[in-house]
């Protein structure tokens, strides 16, 4: 029995160090901490539990949700006299896949993630533990906690509101736009990734050559990737 407690010691430690490092980030110590360690596990670190596969897939579903829901509800009391469309922009600049990465960067959550077989941690891995992490909050501590967590750790600390405001994320737009002033046809081909289930690939055609490609959960979030790539090559281009 003696030859465990060296094994235990470690354990005890290792978890320590990881309750000391979230509490850091969060602002209070986690009441289940096997949830967060669920969050930073990337599909490729999978594990099989009594038949069940756990990773952070499900937290990020559930993430995903929560975030809109609390971005929304600051973004309704922060601007009482904005429409309705103004809101929904608004929200889209903050939960958009780039800046979600900015933000688990900046929060240093890309230091917590398990992967396997990936020799570097993509911004998609990134995002994705994020949403998974408001999911972990969320059924941790509660609305409530979450809203104060995303509120005072996330949006008052890292999200200048009027330079967001200024910032135009329409990269589409912009594009078609551009097509539109050197009476040129700039043309989206959007379908299924079959690389990647749930997903969708779009690809941009200007002049009969591909300028741009990217990909997304959903077709418009695949055609401003894209669409994005495209700004990014014409503007090294001419």
């Amino acid at each position: 029995m003696l030859r465990i407690f060296p094994i235990i010691k470690i354990l005890f430690h290792k978890e320590r160090d990881l309750l000391k490092s979230l509490r850091e980030i969060l602002g209070f110590y986690p009441k289940n901490l096997q949830l967060y360690k669920i969050a930073f596990t990337h599909r490729s670190a999978t594990k099989n539990i009594n038949g069940k596969r756990i990773n952070n897939e499900r937290l990020e579903f559930l993430g995903d949700s929560i975030l809109d829901a609390v971005i929304s509800d600051f973004l309704y009391h922060k601007y009482p006299a904005e429409k309705e469309g103004f809101l929904t922009e608004m929200r889209s600049k903050i939960v958009n896949g780039e800046k979600l990465k900015e933000l688990a960067r900046l929060t240093h959550l890309n230091e917590f993630i398990v992967q396997k077989g990936i020799t570097k941690s993509t911004g998609k891995i990134h995002e994705d533990a994020f949403e998974a992490l408001i999911g972990a909050i969320y059924l941790d501590q509660g609305y409530y906690r979450t809203y104060k967590f995303v509120k005072t750790r996330i949006l008052e600390r890292f999200i200048d509101f009027d330079d967001l405001e200024d910032l135009n994320l329409n990269y589409k737009s912009q594009l078609i736009e551009w097509s539109q002033k050197i009476k040129k046809k700039v043309v989206f081909i959007s379908e299924d990734d079959e690389n990647a289930p749930k997903c969708f690939v779009s690809i941009v055609i200007y002049d009969d050559v591909e300028i741009g490609k990217g990909t997304g959960h959903s077709k418009k979030e695949a055609e401003q990737n894209a669409a994005k790539n495209a700004i990014d090559y014409l503007l090294h281009s001419f």
